[in-house]
């Protein structure tokens, strides 16, 4: 996981990416008794808009990454979403 991270951060800054939460202090609350989830660790990288966020994703810089973060790990997942409208 190291390489990944240690570029991952460079492919950001061109779509306006910044992290503002990176943390492995989670406590799950709330979760449907049919449902699991058990995060261990959580990034939530903030983009001026969606449309940022998804150009980042699909650039070639990142997807040129990606690999390295998907074999690096167990299941890790990625959400794309909207933010709070002002």
């Amino acid at each position: 996981m190291k390489p990944y991270r240690e570029k991952a951060w460079d492919t950001l800054v061109p779509y306006g990416g910044r992290p503002i939460v990176r943390t492995g202090d989670i406590e799950v609350r709330e979760v449907r008794r049919d449902k699991s989830w058990t995060p261990t660790r959580l990034l939530i990288i903030e983009f001026p808009t969606l449309a940022a966020a998804r150009a980042w994703h699909e650039s070639p810089e990142y997807q040129a990454l990606l690999p390295l973060r998907l074999n690096a790990r167990g299941p890790d997942n990625m959400l794309i979403v909207g933010g709070v409208a002002d």
